[in-house]
């Protein structure tokens, strides 16, 4: 966790949730295992609206608990959890993509409460539905609430939800920490009968509960959003939420998928995207390698209407396998022949990609072919690198040299000799990838604190402007449909045609800036993603008797 990270989430924490939730969550980031008396010391927050912001940060589930020692409990956070906020319209995207509307809404109501029960989700999801049917007129019967359960099972079995970890409780029930089960699969367990039932003593109804902002989540003081739901959880019910890691990896199946189709074509891509999809469940999610399928099943996995005959299946197959980085891997003859999809060395070529574009950017396509032939020889000296780049002594030692300067080469020294003289030393170039992906990494937390205060700034030098907007737009839409059109004309001309120009380049460069924060994202989750199958905890060792 690097400084760099800690302000991204402090600007995050004060985007989303406000100043003081701010000032708390980037406290517990900084300090792990704090307390609350030294919380609310350090921030010079009241201990009463330190205890609410922690109620809603673990409601959000960005702070876990435990006790450290008896009567005392200690606080920590993850940056990891911070950033996803940044990611929620994707995941509900994906919902929708995959699974429709009441998906789409399921997973949005699940993130903005953080954690909450089936019952309360299932009746808001189902009268927002009901709600959009009777505003647009259709003749479209009212959806029962059983369609909204069937959907839940099916988000269930898909893995993009699951129940929350289990809350210790001393013999006063009061919570003490939060554990993670042992066996991870209990938390995929189907939901039953019991937990859509509503909870009986409920102080207030899913419908009555105020409805939180889809942008914000704000924290005043003396009332706390996204406070734990004051309603009693049943024996034996857990609440549920959003399984962010398996929407990571659709977000990491997507980006395969892509880089197939810029490699080779869009026809080779549908072959991943249905080697990705039959891997997608039977996987160990945080594996280096899909689960193996056979030809047959691959082929009966895509779509006809692709046109791809058995014939074009083993040519693109091969091509994956030998000509894509071997992004899949065939590991059997039986069913046509076996293939598994090699995480690792797709997300290392992706990670790898985007770092010889930041090469191009910055030193020029000379610098790039010299960088090229760095990673492929893995250790060469200037002489050779000049050779293989086919470039003059000079400029290539020029270029060699500004890369190092910069940390994207590293030299190795081999001495001939034990006193390591100039003379008989060998110095050997090359690329330490996960080095240089931690730095990219941290170029690209930067530069979205860069992108996010630049939308801030320019939302803020018109928000006079943006506000008179929203009150002109609200009048017309407050008006009656049998109103004259020259009364609309009348009312939209309060905005001057200087006024409309000057909002339109609010406009565009707010969407530039909000797309930048997108692709930013999408590389941010790249690198992370390469750097945890890089830096994996080594398996524990056998004990031979």
């Amino acid at each position: 966790m690097s400084r760099i990270n800690i302000s991204l989430c402090e600007l995050i924490f004060k985007e989303y949730y406000g100043e003081e939730v701010s000032k708390v969550g980037t406290f517990v980031l900084k300090n792990s295992g704090s307390n609350i008396n030294a919380i609310s010391k350090q921030t010079d927050v009241e201990i009463k609206q330190v205890k609410k912001i922690l109620c809603s940060l673990i409601q959000q589930n960005i702070v876990k608990f435990s006790q450290s020692r008896p009567g005392l409990i200690s606080y920590k956070a993850s940056p990891d959890v911070v950033m996803c906020r940044l990611r929620f319209p994707r995941y509900i995207h994906i919902a929708k993509t995959l699974y429709g509307d009441a998906a789409e809404l399921l997973v949005e109501e699940l993130l903005l409460q953080g954690q909450a029960n089936l019952d309360s989700i299932v009746s808001k999801t189902t009268k927002k539905l009901n709600d959009s049917i009777i505003s647009s007129g259709a003749a479209i019967p009212e959806i029962n609430s059983n369609v909204i359960k069937e959907k839940v099972l099916t988000l269930v079995k898909a893995r993009l939800i699951r129940r929350c970890e289990e809350v210790i409780r001393d013999d006063d029930d009061k919570a003490t920490s939060i554990t993670t089960p042992s066996d991870p699969e209990t938390l995929f367990v189907l939901p039953s009968h019991n937990d859509f039932e509503p909870v009986s003593g409920a102080k207030r109804s899913a419908e009555d509960q105020e409805q939180q902002s889809a942008k914000r989540v704000k924290l005043e003081e003396g009332s706390v959003e996204g406070a734990p739901p004051s309603r009693p959880t049943a024996p034996g019910r857990s609440p549920w939420m959003v399984n962010v890691h398996q929407f990571h990896h659709h977000l990491r199946d997507q980006a395969l998928v892509a880089a197939v189709a810029r490699v080779l074509d869009q026809q080779a891509s549908e072959v991943m995207r249905a080697m990705l999809r039959l891997s997608q469940t039977r996987s160990d999610p945080t594996a280096e390698y899909s689960h193996e399928v056979c030809f047959s099943e691959i082929f009966n996995a895509i779509p006809k209407d692709k046109g791809i005959s058995k014939k074009m299946l083993d040519q693109y197959l091969r091509c994956l396998a030998d000509h894509c980085y071997s992004f899949i891997t065939r590991t059997g003859d039986s069913g046509g022949g076996m293939f598994i999809v090699n995480y690792f060395k797709a997300t290392k070529a992706i990670c790898t990609s985007h770092i010889e574009t930041i090469i191009l950017e910055r030193f020029g396509s000379r610098a790039l072919r010299m960088f090229k032939v760095i990673i492929a020889k893995k250790h060469v000296e200037q002489k050779q690198v000049e050779e293989q780049a086919m470039l003059p002594p000079k400029e290539a030692k020029e270029l060699l040299y500004k890369m190092f300067a910069e940390n994207y080469v590293t030299l190795t020294e081999l001495s001939r000799t034990p006193d390591h003289a100039p003379a008989r030393t060998i110095y050997l170039f090359n690329v330490n990838l996960i080095q240089v992906t931690r730095m990219v990494l941290e170029k690209c937390y930067k530069a979205l604190i860069n992108v996010m205060i630049r939308r801030e700034k320019v939302i803020s030098e018109n928000k006079r402007l943006l506000d008179k907007q929203d009150r002109v737009e609200a009048i017309v839409a407050s008006l009656e449909a049998d109103s004259s059109e020259e009364q609309r004309e009348e009312i939209q001309a309060m905005v001057t045609p200087s006024e409309r120009s000057q909002l339109e380049k609010v406009a565009r460069a707010s969407r530039t800036l909000e797309q930048s924060e997108i692709h930013l994202d999408e590389t941010v989750l790249l690198l992370e993603t390469f750097l945890k199958y890089t830096l994996k905890p080594p398996p524990p060792k056998l004990h031979i008797n």
